[in-house]
C-alpha cells in the first residue's frame, strides 16, 4: 500500500510540475515586451500610397518681361501614409492582446521629376535661372500636393490597412487571445 501511495503522490507531483512549467512557458512566451519588440522591428509601416497628378501655376516677380516669370506645370507625386510602429503600446491580458497605435502620418510626398511638364512659360530677362527654377517648381508641386490631395482619406485608408496587417501579424503569437487594435 505504501508503494501505491508513493506512486500516486509522485504522479500527482509530476503532473503538477508539468502543468506549472507549461503554464509558465505559455505566459513567458506571450507578453507585451515580446510583441512590442516584434512590432517595433517593423518601424515605419507604410500601408497606403497615393499617386497624385495635378496642374500647378507658378508666378514670381512683378514687372512683365523684365522680372516677372511664370509657368504652368503638370506633375505627379507619390504620397505615402502609414504608422510609426515604434510608438505603439501593447497590453497583454489572459484573454486579449491590445495594441494601441499612434496617429497615422503622411510619411513622404515625393515629386517625380521625370513627370514634370512645363506649359505656358513666360520668361523674364533678369529673373530666369533654369537650375533654381526646377527646384522652385518641385517645391511648388510638393506644396500643392500637401494642400490639395485628400490626405485625410489617405490616412484613414492607411489606418484601416495597418489594423488588418497587425491583426494578421500578431494573431499567431497571441496563443488564442483576442487581438484588439485600438
Amino acid at each position: 500500500m505504501g508503494y501505491l501511495f508513493t506512486a500516486l503522490a509522485s504522479f500527482a507531483a509530476g503532473a503538477l510540475l508539468a502543468w506549472l512549467l507549461l503554464s509558465r512557458k505559455k505566459n513567458s512566451r506571450v507578453n507585451s515586451t515580446v510583441i512590442a519588440s516584434r512590432i517595433a522591428e517593423c518601424s515605419d509601416l507604410t500601408t497606403c500610397t497615393l499617386v497624385y497628378v495635378d496642374l500647378v501655376k507658378f508666378s514670381e516677380g512683378s514687372i512683365p518681361l523684365i522680372t516677372k516669370k511664370a509657368f504652368s506645370m503638370i506633375y505627379q507625386a507619390d504620397i505615402r501614409a502609414g504608422i510609426d510602429l515604434s510608438q505603439a503600446k501593447v497590453e497583454v491580458t489572459p484573454r486579449t492582446v491590445t495594441i494601441h497605435l499612434p496617429q497615422t502620418q503622411v510619411q513622404s510626398i515625393e515629386v517625380d521629376t521625370a513627370t514634370l511638364r512645363f506649359y505656358d512659360e513666360r520668361l523674364a530677362l533678369f529673373n530666369w535661372s533654369h537650375k533654381e527654377d526646377i527646384g522652385t517648381a518641385i517645391a511648388a508641386a510638393r506644396k500643392d500636393a500637401e494642400e490639395h490631395a485628400n490626405l485625410d482619406s489617405l490616412k484613414n485608408q492607411a489606418r484601416n490597412q495597418a489594423e488588418k496587417v497587425l491583426s494578421k501579424l500578431i494573431e499567431p503569437m497571441s496563443d488564442g487571445r483576442e487581438v484588439i487594435i485600438a
